[in-house]
């Protein structure tokens, strides 16, 4: 069933993120709606992973309010490089561990799981890499195949970390297309943590901007988040060389 456009799947209000109790960014009030995507921006350092962590539940909040719709359903995409490289496990068997959860904690999920994950890989075009051992495959082939785990879930809410990074052209532009897919399959929303500042801008609907440095968490469209002050004191230099915002 596809999620109805705009319906609000996660919202924070006055949320504070931070480590051993001490807060590392201003409060922040959001609303994450279906079939929106996010591109979080900032520099180095800036909280970006901590903001994730805390959306997902994996640390509490030291302040404010997450909100979640009822029985949602959110999936994570780490870095490939944080994939364990030495773990023997195939490709097929890694996007079938995706499908585990409270009814579910083997691999044995019968025809059912087994077609899910056949599909996703076929929708990540790495359908052909099923056999494989995930610690042989290439990093743009490590990233298809993380994006297959998470279509394969099929989530209402993705997130995903730097899922562009270490990869030549050719690569991100196809990761990159493979996440449009991650929102176009049943409206799902998308909330990506990206290096790739102006084409991350350019595909998304709203932005986060992060610098901890200065005491920042802004969140608006993509288009005014360009616009903002903070952005250019962040990127300026970078864009206005016409080189991609990497600072």
């Amino acid at each position: 069933m596809r999620l109805p456009a705009g319906e609000r799947l996660l919202s924070t209000e006055g949320l504070v993120v931070g480590h051993e109790g001490a807060a590392i960014l201003p409060p922040l009030t959001i609303t994450i709606a279906a079939g929106e995507l996010w591109a979080v921006i900032g520099p180095n350092g800036s909280g970006k992973s901590t903001f994730v962590r805390t959306a997902l539940d994996l640390v509490p909040p030291l302040g404010g309010t997450i909100t979640r719709r009822p029985e949602l359903r959110l999936a994570y995409v780490p870095q490939q490089s944080a994939l364990d490289a030495i773990f023997p496990i195939s490709v097929a068997d890694f996007v079938l561990m995706g499908l585990q959860g409270p009814g579910n904690v083997t691999l044995l999920g019968g025809r059912a799981n087994a077609a899910r994950a056949a599909d996703a890989l076929d929708e990540a075009g790495a359908r052909r890499l099923e056999r494989r051992q995930l610690r042989d495959l290439s990093g743009g082939q490590r990233q298809r195949v993380l994006i297959a785990r998470a279509l394969a879930t099929d989530a209402d809410l993705v997130f995903l970390d730097e899922p562009t990074t270490a990869l030549d052209a050719a690569a991100e532009h196809e990761v990159l297309e493979l996440i449009e897919k991650l929102r176009a399959k049943r409206g799902a929303a998308v909330v990506m943590v990206t290096h790739l500042v102006e084409d991350g801008l350019e595909r998304a609907d709203r932005a986060l901007l992060l610098d901890r440095d200065h005491g920042v968490a802004r969140a608006a469209t993509a288009a005014e988040v360009r616009a903002l002050p903070e952005f250019a004191r962040v990127y300026g230099r970078f864009i206005a060389r016409g080189g991609e915002a990497s600072p």
